[in-house]
Parts: C-alpha cells; sequence; structure tokens
C-alpha cells in the first residue's frame, strides 16, 4: 500500500493547516478545545474503513463502505464526501482509507443546533485531523479502537500508541498524536518522564512536520506541569536556528513553526534577544515580520526602524516584504507624528 507522500501532502496542507492552527491556538489560549479523538467520536460524526473507488477534482471522494466503526444509523454502501481539494493528489484509487466525517453543521439560524449539510458528507477538518482522512492500518485501527471511549481517551495504552506514532513515519498519524497531547489535559496528566522527553523530541526534530511541532510546542506552553517544562528553549532555539528562508525540503515551510513560537514567547513574556528577532525582517511571509516587528518595538524600540530600513535597503528583499515594510514604516511615521503633535501641544 502505497503512503501519503509526506512532501506533496504537507505542502497542499500548509495554508489551511496555518489558519487552523494560528485560530486553534488562540481557542486553547481562551477555552478548552475537543480533541481530535473527541471529535471523531462525536454524536454527529461517523468512521468508516473502505476502499476508495473515486476521486473527483472538484474535492469530493467516494469510499466503498467497509468497516463502520463509529456512527449512526449507518452509514450507506458508497460514501460521497467532500474533502480538501489539496489532498487529492495523495490518494489512489483502489487502496483502503479510514475516514471521519458528519453530514450535519450548526445550523447557521440557531447555532445552538444542528442542520443537514447542503454538501452532504465532509470529511472532517480540525487540529489533529487536517483532514481525518487516514491509510488503513493497524496504528490507526489501534488508537481508534483504544480511542473510542472517554476512559480510552485518557489511558495509558493510548499514550503509548500516540508516542509511536510520534516516532513513526507516518505524517497524518503524527499530526493525530501531537493532537491528542496537545489538547486532551487528562492524558497529559498521565504522562511519564520519558513520554514528555519523546514529545520534547518530536518538537525539536527538524525532520518532524512543522504543524506537528508546532501543535506540540503550543499545547506544552498552555500545559508546562504536563507536557514538560521545556518550551521556551525549545521555542528559541526554533527562532534562533530555523534558516530564515526555510528548509531545503519546500514542504517543511517554517512561517507556522516560527510565528507559534513567537506567539507563545510572546504570549507568556520570554524575552526574546533583538538580534534573533531581526533576522526575521528579511522574511517572506508579510504576517510573520508583522509579529517580528510588533516584539522588537518591545524588546528594543529604538531599533525597529533601522532594522526596517537597514532591510528596505536589501535588493534581495523579497517583494511582499517589502511592500509591508513600506507600509509599516509609514506606519510608524504617523505614530511618530501623532506623539510630536501632543507634547507639542501640552508644552
Amino acid at each position: 500500500m502505497r503512503s501519503f507522500p509526506a512532501g506533496s501532502l504537507l505542502r497542499a496542507l500548509l495554508a489551511p493547516a496555518l489558519t487552523i492552527a494560528l485560530l486553534a491556538s488562540e481557542r486553547a489560549h481562551a477555552e478548552r478545545l475537543e480533541s481530535p479523538l473527541e471529535q471523531m467520536y462525536a454524536p454527529d460524526a461517523a468512521i468508516v474503513s473502505g476502499r476508495l473507488v473515486e476521486i473527483n477534482p472538484v474535492g469530493r471522494i467516494v469510499i466503498e463502505r467497509g468497516d463502520v466503526l463509529h456512527g449512526k444509523p449507518r452509514p450507506p454502501e458508497k460514501i460521497d464526501a467532500r474533502v480538501p481539494r489539496e489532498v487529492l493528489d495523495s490518494l489512489v484509487v483502489g487502496e483502503r482509507y479510514v475516514i471521519a466525517y458528519s453530514t450535519l453543521r450548526r445550523d447557521p439560524r440557531n447555532p445552538g443546533r444542528m442542520a443537514p449539510n447542503p454538501d452532504g458528507a465532509v470529511v472532517l477538518v480540525r487540529p489533529g485531523i487536517e483532514p481525518a482522512l487516514f491509510r488503513d492500518t493497524k496504528a490507526i485501527r489501534a488508537i481508534l479502537k483504544t480511542g473510542r471511549s472517554e476512559h480510552g481517551r485518557e489511558s495509558r495504552k493510548l499514550i503509548d500508541l500516540l508516542v509511536a506514532a510520534l516516532a513513526g513515519d507516518d505524517p497524518q498519524l503524527k499530526n493525530l498524536a501531537a493532537g491528542e497531547f496537545a489538547y486532551e489535559p487528562e492524558l497529559g496528566e498521565r504522562l511519564k518522564d520519558a513520554d514528555r522527553a519523546a514529545i520534547e523530541r518530536a518538537v525539536r526534530n527538524v525532520k518532524t512536520p512543522v504543524n506537528v511541532r508546532a501543535m506540540l510546542l503550543e499545547g506544552a506552553a498552555r500545559q508546562p506541569k504536563t507536557l514538560g517544562d521545556w518550551w521556551r528553549s525549545a521555542a528559541l532555539e526554533i527562532v534562533t536556528t530555523t534558516p530564515v528562508d526555510g528548509y531545503s525540503d519546500a514542504a517543511s515551510d517554517p512561517v507556522l513553526l516560527v510565528l507559534t513560537a513567537l506567539e507563545v514567547l510572546d504570549r507568556y513574556e520570554v524575552r526574546v534577544p533583538p538580534e534573533t528577532l531581526k533576522r526575521w525582517v528579511w522574511n517572506p511571509n508579510p504576517p510573520l515580520v508583522e509579529r517580528v516587528c510588533v516584539m522588537l518595538r518591545r524588546e528594543a524600540p529604538g531599533e525597529e526602524r533601522s532594522t526596517i530600513q537597514h532591510a528596505l535597503a536589501d535588493p534581495r528583499l523579497p517583494e511582499a516584504t517589502r511592500k509591508f515594510l513600506n507600509d509599516h514604516l509609514r506606519q510608524l511615521d504617523r505614530i511618530d507624528e501623532r506623539k510630536k503633535a501632543r507634547k507639542e501641544g501640552s508644552g
């Protein structure tokens, strides 16, 4: 059975994963998010295994139902489900997959209730399951079997399976494991030192998919007592050593990871050396550059403008970054003018 090509899948999912992960980070900081397994076993969801019989380029797949692992009423013999278009090239007709999907959505007229989704069956896309579509392997079957109950989702057995998944070579299972550790607090309370060390290794390992590293880092920052208090040094290491232009593998665009590291360092007021921040002003991603400028203003107020001017003088500066920095510099000018006017008015 052909595995998901890690490079193409992660590259395809980076943009939606970035949005989902950053939104999840904000929500998780304010409230508890359900873990991936909780969402897959929700009353409105179904989990089935089956053979992929059709791929529709508009973003739908047809699965010939095999085992029903969760869901009532019984799913139809063939499930026509919407999936992110970005994953279509990674799928193989004739291979067997496990999917979690729902035919319902929140009623737009009554958010407290569910209503039929006009798109029909839609494969779940949440933090840790982006999407909830896995190769049908012993590993995913074992995780799903153990995680079908609340007791199982907090068990030592599941921890062992998830740690093994983190160390494995299936990027989708790595992502699922990261989501469980990040969003299931009760699971974290049962971790041993060896488990925390395994999670830390996954975050620090540059070969771990960036979305997995980011999710675990953000989870550890929220739960240092259970996942480990290593997150500060790991976050600083990420923003200090990650190549500004990215890794040689195009699938490992570090924007999501670096943004997450900067966000948790900023959230918990961890000092970041100005020289570490300055290197990211040359990055081609404007949202990342914006975060860096804000943090640089806090850490070294007198150096933000000069750093921007130095970057703008570099002909190699990416065009999108150049446009953002020019706009940002004009904004700083306006701020300085208002400050000057207030000072003169008070004088």
